[in-house]
């Protein structure tokens, strides 16, 4: 019964509109039938791939924000990284080469939303951005800033996993979170030369302006690109950075070679040196884990080669770092 007498009432208006009954203009909002409220509307979204969370790596770079056109509405600064339980960021020097070691472990990553950049003017009145993680049942919405086209909204969430399964490897590598920023609303006057068309005259008003010259298609393409280049610039950072713990780790084995090689003969002794070279390799990762087990399986066939030739009646053969096999691999 409501709904008919909406449908009536607006009837009624609209036939005094028509006869020039000017007591509409002064007419309250909550009696008007054709007012809405204003509510919140979509600016735009930004991706942000997680791949770089299954090798230790935080993503600390500018999102671009698209609407459904396609088009540029600005950036969102983001953050997310690897962190304790107490939502303490891992730091550079943590990095994880092969994502299976993580399986079975408890794994914390911390989500932050810095600030917004908002190109268009119409949503200073206030804006908000909200996203769901994977098994989230609702959107986690942060505070609205009000009277800013820069936010900030300095937002942070901890996500803790009990343990790392295969399939959160699989989310890592394949999944992103999507962020949707709202901006808000506020009643203004009309344009009164507006109010005259008909919605057929203000459709050709906007297609002829070149706001709607883009169809379908070429809108889910250019999403597409969008998303692409935002997934390859993940891929880009993960290899940057495994590639720096490389250059870094090699530099300081270089170091440690070096200054054993300057030794004295009585002091190049192997365990102290198989130790440095552990230390280096097993300090930030395992990217010289292989060349580690080299060193460990020489120490234990020389050790096995000084007991065999003990029970033959050969006085053991002493090891020198400078001069063995595993030093120069190295």
């Amino acid at each position: 019964q409501s709904g008919h007498y909406g449908r009536d009432l607006m009837q009624d208006m609209y036939q005094r509109h028509l006869d020039g009954d000017e007591t509409l203009k002064d007419l309250p909002e909550d009696e008007d039938p054709f007012w809405d409220p204003p509510c919140e509307v979509l600016i735009g979204t930004s991706s942000a791939f997680l791949q770089a969370l299954g090798y230790g790596i935080d993503m600390d770079d500018p999102i671009l924000v698209t609407d459904y056109k396609g088009e540029d509405q600005g950036q969102m600064f983001i953050n997310i990284s690897p962190c304790d339980e107490t939502g303490k960021c891992m730091g550079e020097e943590y990095f994880v080469e092969d994502s299976t070691e993580l399986l079975g472990k408890p794994y914390h990553y911390k989500v932050t939303i810095k600030s917004c950049e908002i190109r268009d003017s119409r949503f200073n009145v206030g804006s908000f951005i909200k996203y769901k993680l994977e098994g989230d049942e609702d959107y986690t919405i942060t505070p609205t800033v009000s009277k800013s086209l820069s936010p900030e909204f300095n937002h942070s969430r901890v996500v803790k996993i009990e343990k790392v399964t295969q399939e959160t490897l699989d989310y890592f590598e394949n999944s992103c979170i999507t962020f949707l920023l709202y901006g808000c609303q506020e009643d203004r006057e009309s344009d009164v030369k507006l109010m005259k068309l008909t919605t057929k005259e203000l459709r050709q008003r906007e297609e002829s302006s070149g706001n709607m010259k883009t169809n379908a298609l070429t809108r889910q393409l250019t999403k597409n690109v969008v998303d692409e280049s935002a997934a390859l610039k993940t891929e880009i950072l993960v290899l940057k950075r495994r590639n720096d713990i490389l250059a870094k780790k090699e530099k300081r084995i270089q170091g440690i070679v070096t200054e054993w090689g300057k030794k004295p003969p009585e002091e190049q002794q192997f365990d102290p040196y198989h130790r440095a070279i552990s230390a280096a390799a097993f300090n930030t990762g395992t990217m010289l884990k292989s060349a580690a087990t080299v060193i460990t399986q020489v120490i234990k066939a020389q050790k096995l080669v000084g007991a065999m030739t003990a029970v033959n009646g050969e006085p053991p053969v002493v090891s020198k770092a400078a001069g063995s096999k595993a030093c120069v691999l190295m």
